[in-house]
């Protein structure tokens, strides 16, 4: 290829040109669906220990898809303990007003796994993972309300929110 010729320079940066924006949509695109982690705080109540209470005043792990139906708490909650790494993690306790879903999601807003509870308290909940938990990193414990189907989607089960627009979950850290 002759880089004096005039058409063959034209047609070499617009194929650059193509590869850039390419790339640049691409990276776009992804960030939009897993957004940049953000701080979680909680409600502690007194709370002791590793324990944290499941109201969270503050945001999510990362942004909610555009497409997730939200409902605000009535008497939900969820309360979980740093536990060690593992393809579970142990809930302590969870209250739903209805029936719904604890789901687990890491740092990445990726969910793991969930778990279906009817409506009521529950202690000692198991949730079985997807994908293990890695030790020395944060996860989040999430709080769902099942559309009706009783199968776990992120984009048709309603994610609880309190008053103050944050998440009702809890977090955790693998050990």
């Amino acid at each position: 290829m002759d880089l004096n010729d005039t058409t063959n320079r034209v047609i070499g940066a617009i194929v650059l040109l193509l590869v850039f924006i390419g790339g640049w949509w691409l990276i776009a695109r992804n960030s939009l669906g897993t957004g940049a982690p953000a701080a979680v705080s909680s409600n502690t109540g007194g709370t002791t220990g590793n324990t944290t209470n499941a109201t969270n005043t503050g945001g999510s792990n990362s942004p909610l898809p555009t497409t997730t139906p939200t409902v605000e708490a009535s008497s939900e909650s969820v309360e979980v303990a740093d536990q060690p790494a593992g393809v579970t993690v142990a809930v302590a306790s969870a209250k739903f007003a209805e029936m719904g879903w604890i789901a687990v999601r890491d740092s990445g807003g990726r969910t793991l796994g969930a778990a279906r509870l009817d409506a009521g308290v529950h202690a000692g909940v198991v949730v079985e993972l997807l994908r293990g938990t890695v030790t020395g990193e944060r996860y989040q414990v999430l709080i769902y309300i099942d559309d009706g189907d009783r199968a776990f989607d992120l984009y048709k089960d309603s994610l609880v929110m309190n008053a103050s627009a944050g998440v009702v979950g809890a977090t955790f850290t693998a050990e």
